[in-house]
Parts: structure tokens; C-alpha cells; sequence
């Protein structure tokens, strides 16, 4: 099979991509990386050397799809996979052109109708969706966006969730922090992750942080980098909490804050399914989240794992938190439902759902 995009050297869709990769290997599917438009080696330290990477040295789409025709026809993969906007647009013109031999699968990471505001954007959107061979969506919120704003036929449509629960995970928790809030039986700590953008909303955690530092003690922890930190700093000290407030920028690998935090919260706008969400609970962490589109109310099990606020309502998101704080619920209730999001039982989806392996005939592994 091959999977095809831009890849950057690292990232969220590139850290599922890697993860997948592995994950096909042990199935016997042997994965080939094709990248384009100046696309890097995702994680090159951490990529079995058993997946091949093809670079195509391309510039614009159509030296991408020249390019991708012409090593396609000397090595027919079983399916093609693609991974962002353009890759995908590439692939499924050449499957009508046909000039890809292989059946096309298009990946949507994220709520279309939130990221897609443009109109030209939104119709070239409903076109590429329509004339792909299936379309993978991340969530069931993802898919619903898909058939209400963008009229793709449910039938088209396979939701998969990402491989976010991961082998190593048991490990990767007992790994220091190199943080003093985290050391010691201080105050709890509230931590949130992700990029600093408004679609992310820590603009609102600081709101409902700032009401419960009010009421009892505890600290606040935003991990990522991104344009708006000068602003989210300038909130914290106009809100009075700035002493209680870090952010620390990136960090490698966020579980082992997760492990320590009194709660996490994601705060989004909007999300395709919420990844951070899923790794905060793996690792043991009680969670609250926004009810935003797409992801958290699946994850969280509509309320039953933790609890689902308004979008933007910093009233309501300081209460989930202060009560989460004070009665948190225990670990078999925040691991439950995990299983979903397991990496190995994810893979053999895919490779059912592409027609690599026989839904019938193979078992996830235990």
C-alpha cells in the first residue's frame, strides 16, 4: 500500500502515520511513504527501517500527479491513502484521469465545515470527497459534518478513529517532568495542551481558571507553542493569576504531565476528534472537556467518563473543573471505552476497510 502527502518531520498527522506504519508491518502489509511537494521523513529517527520512502521531488499538483502516475504503474500498491488537502486532490484526480491503477482513500483529520470557510475551498472540498473510492473520517462528528455540509453519501463514508493508544504508553507515563509544580504535594495542576490558536480557546481556560483559583489553590499548566502565548500571558496577569500560570512551551512527549495532572482540560473551538483528549486519559488523567464538533463527546462518552461543557462558557468550564478536582473519578472509569483507539485494532481496520486483509478472517491482537 502506499500513503501519500506532504509530510512535514513531525506532527500530529505524521506521529499517526508512523504509528499506523508499524502497526501494518506486524499485520504483513508493508507500507510505502510517498512524498510530495517538498514533504520530509516524518520522525525519521523513529521510522521502521522497513518502510520505504519515496520522494517525488515535486513542485505543484500536477508534477505531483506526472510523478505519481509514473511510479504507480511500475508498482501497483493495493491502496492508496492519502493524508492532507493536497495529496488527496492529487490521487483522486488521477484515479479519474486514470492514471492510478489503486483504489483511493481519502483521510479527514479534522471538522471540514470549521476549517473550510472559503467558498471555493468548500466546493472543491465536495468534489474531491465525492470521487474518492471511500472517505475516511476520524469521528462520528466528522462524518456528520461530511453529509450535512459537504452531501458525500454516508454509504462512501468508514469512520476510524486515530491510533492513539499506543504499546508504550505504561512506559512513556513513568518518564520524569522537569517541571517543580509536578514534584512534591503542592497545589493540583491543571494542564491543557495544544497549539496556541483560537481554535484551541486557552483564552476560556484562563477565564475559568482564574474563577476557581478564587475558591481553592491550584495551578494551571498550558502545554504548546503558538502565535497567541504574549496574549495568553498578558490575560493571565490582567486576570490576576499570572503566578499561578506556565507555559512552557513544547515538550517531546506530554503523557508524563497527564500522569501528574490534578485534571486536563481541552478547551476547543473545534476539533476532528480530540487526540490529546484520549492520550490525557490513557494516562490516567480525569478530563473535562467542551461539547465543541467533533470528537470530545465520543471520547468522553457523552458525559460518562467526564464532563462536556458549553463551547466558550467559562462559567460552566470552572465548575467541571472544581468539581472534577474535588471528586475525581476513579481509574476504571477513565480508562473505559480506551480500547476504541487502541493503535493494533485501528490498523486492521484500515487494512479491512482497503480490502488489504479479510474482515472475517483476522482478529485484532490482545
Amino acid at each position: 500500500m502506499v500513503i501519500f502527502a506532504p509530510f512535514k518531520a513531525w506532527g500530529g498527522i505524521e506521529r499517526k502515520m508512523l504509528i499506523l506504519s508499524r502497526e501494518f508491518l506486524q499485520l504483513d502489509i508493508r507500507p510505502r511513504l510517498v512524498l510530495t511537494r517538498g514533504g520530509q521523513v516524518p520522525y525519521p529517527e523513529e521510522l521502521p527501517a522497513a518502510v520505504e520512502v519515496v520522494d517525488l521531488q515535486s513542485r505543484g499538483k500536477f508534477d505531483s500527479l506526472f510523478k505519481l502516475r509514473r511510479l504507480l504503474r511500475q508498482d501497483p500498491p493495493g491502496a492508496v491513502l492519502t493524508a492532507k488537502d493536497h495529496s488527496a486532490k492529487v490521487a483522486v484526480l488521477g484515479r479519474m484521469l486514470g492514471w492510478v491503477p489503486s483504489p483511493v482513500f481519502v483521510k479527514v483529520t479534522n471538522t471540514p465545515s470549521q476549517t473550510l470557510r472559503r467558498p471555493f475551498k468548500r466546493r472543491s472540498a465536495r468534489w474531491l470527497y465525492r470521487h474518492a473510492d471511500r472517505v475516511i473520517a476520524i469521528s462520528e462528528g466528522v462524518r456528520d459534518d461530511l453529509v450535512e455540509h459537504f452531501d458525500v453519501d454516508p454509504e462512501r463514508i468508514e469512520v476510524i478513529y486515530n491510533p492513539t493508544v499506543t504499546p508504550d504508553i505504561p512506559e512513556r507515563v513513568k518518564a520524569p517532568v522537569d517541571h517543580p509544580w509536578f514534584a512534591g504535594d503542592g497545589p493540583p495542576v491543571i494542564v491543557g495542551a495544544g497549539r496556541l490558536t483560537p481554535q484551541k480557546d486557552f483564552a476560556t481556560l484562563l477565564e475559568a481558571f482564574a474563577r476557581v483559583h478564587e475558591r481553592r489553590a491550584v495551578r494551571l499548566v498550558i502545554l504548546g507553542e503558538g502565535p497567541l502565548r504574549e496574549a495568553l500571558l498578558e490575560q493571565a496577569r490582567r486576570l490576576g493569576v499570572a503566578e499561578a500560570v506556565d507555559l512552557p512551551g513544547y515538550v517531546p512527549d506530554p503523557l508524563p504531565y497527564f500522569a501528574r495532572a490534578g485534571v486536563f482540560c481541552l478547551s476547543s473551538r473545534y476539533e476532528g476528534l480530540g487526540n490529546v483528549l484520549i492520550e490525557a486519559l490513557a494516562a490516567g488523567a480525569p478530563a473535562v472537556a467542551t461539547d465543541c464538533p467533533s470528537g470530545p463527546a465520543e471520547i468522553l462518552q457523552h458525559g460518562r467518563i467526564g464532563p462536556l461543557v458549553p463551547v466558550g462558557d467559562a462559567n460552566a468550564l470552572a465548575g467541571a473543573l472544581e468539581a472534577t478536582l474535588e471528586n475525581p473519578p476513579g481509574e476504571e472509569r477513565i480508562r473505559e471505552g480506551l480500547d476504541r483507539f487502541r493503535s493494533d485494532r485501528v490498523a486492521l481496520r484500515y487494512a479491512q476497510v482497503m480490502g488489504l486483509v479479510k474482515a472475517e478472517s483476522t482478529a485484532a491482537r490482545s
